[in-house]
């Protein structure tokens, strides 16, 4: 067997491309992509952000915001708003040209040209002592939105209509979702 070895690096993989909209202390929308985050439990996810974020700051003033999944569609602009700094850019949202509209459920912005939102409020956060600059938070999902045209004949989300990227850190490069390879749990039941 040959395998090359690599020290220690976050590939794990897909990582989802997250779009993080929160309102600042005036009502301003603002949006970041974070990647460092996923599922906690069938109804919280867990996000671990920078400390020194206007994101982060908004979060501690409101605990409430909405996580877009970024599609090709979205992937300019999703990009966009994880190299732009609304502290130094504050015409960050009008830059990527997103529709925003007050989410139904949350006191947060909701941008209308991503196929899948989910709409949270913070539960907890973790305190990190080893880390200076993550602030890691547990949210409940407090709700899910999605483009009637990515939705299945069933009535559910169709994950292939959606065109959704990941982001692949080894060569820092976004890649599509393809086709489905198999069904869950039930392709193992072929070795019963």
């Amino acid at each position: 067997m040959n395998m090359k070895k690599f020290g220690p690096a976050g590939w794990l993989f897909p990582k989802p491309v997250m779009i993080i909209g929160t309102y600042d202390q005036d009502g301003k929308p603002n949006a970041m992509n974070a990647d460092c985050g996923g599922s906690w439990d069938h109804t919280e996810i867990s996000l671990f952000l920078g400390k020194r974020r206007q994101t982060t700051l908004n979060l501690q003033k409101h605990g409430e915001f909405t996580l877009a999944l970024a599609n090709k569609d979205t992937m300019v602009g999703a990009d966009y708003v994880g190299i732009a700094s609304s502290l130094r850019e504050p015409d960050k949202i009008a830059r990527t040209g997103w529709t925003v509209e007050k989410a139904p459920d949350v006191n947060a912005p909701l941008f209308t040209e991503f196929p899948l939102t989910l709409e949270c409020r913070v539960k907890e956060v973790l305190d990190d002592a080893t880390s200076r600059d993550c602030y890691h938070l547990i949210a409940d999902i407090v709700g899910i939105l999605v483009d009637d045209k990515y939705l299945g004949e069933d009535g559910y989300p169709d994950i292939r209509k959606m065109n959704l990227i990941c982001h692949e850190t080894v060569h820092q490069t976004y890649i599509q979702l393809g086709e489905t390879a198999g069904k869950a749990f039930r392709e193992g039941a072929k070795l019963r």
